[in-house]
């Protein structure tokens, strides 16, 4: 079975991933597995800057993490930008507007194992009503950040989720994410 960890940010960590069950990541270096960028943007004018420029080619995955409603409505409508992340610096925007916006785009979110306690129980509660595609991913650029399947999922079903939704948080996801993206590519 194919298990993704949809985000290291150093591919020497892809040994120890996949020791922990995972059979591909996607890496911000790109050097293994599928190469993600992520976008910081102020605005949408950024950001439809950002997505014009030389390095996002088709086969990489373009994560981004608006800072303004602004921002977070270009992203969610743009075809091009795969993932919308959520985070603690950002939740303010995330409005039930937006959420419904996402829900009709069915745009992928992304919510790091990082993030806050409240954050992530948000997260899950925003996956129930409004956000279908919800990816929780262990962000880990060092060892002993890295989280296992297993582990994320146990973590999630603490935080309220059931074990089926935690399953596809964990596990569906992540893949359906890399379908889309395959299917855009050919």
């Amino acid at each position: 079975m194919l298990v993704v960890e949809s985000c290291i940010l150093n591919s020497r960590l892809f040994p120890y991933v996949k020791r922990l069950g995972y059979n591909m990541v996607f890496s911000e270096d790109g050097l293994v597995g599928i190469k993600r960028v992520t976008i910081k943007a102020e605005n949408g004018n950024q950001l439809k800057k950002m997505l014009k420029k030389p390095f996002i080619e088709r086969d990489v995955l373009v994560f981004v993490k608006p800072l303004s409603i602004d921002a977070l409505k270009y992203a969610i409508i743009n075809k091009r930008v795969n993932a919308v992340i959520l985070a603690d610096d950002n939740m303010r925007i995330f409005k039930k507007s937006m959420l419904n916006l996402l829900r009709y785009y069915d745009k992928f979110v992304e919510v790091s194992l990082k993030s806050s306690s409240g954050l992530l129980y948000n997260a899950i509660v925003f996956a129930y009503k409004w956000i279908p595609n919800i990816i929780f991913s262990s962000y880990a650029s060092d060892f002993n950040e890295i989280w296992s399947p297993i582990s994320k999922i146990s973590y999630l079903t603490v935080l309220g989720a059931d074990e089926e939704e935690a399953y596809k948080f964990v596990i569906l996801n992540p893949i359906k994410l890399l379908n889309e993206l395959n299917s855009t590519n050919n």
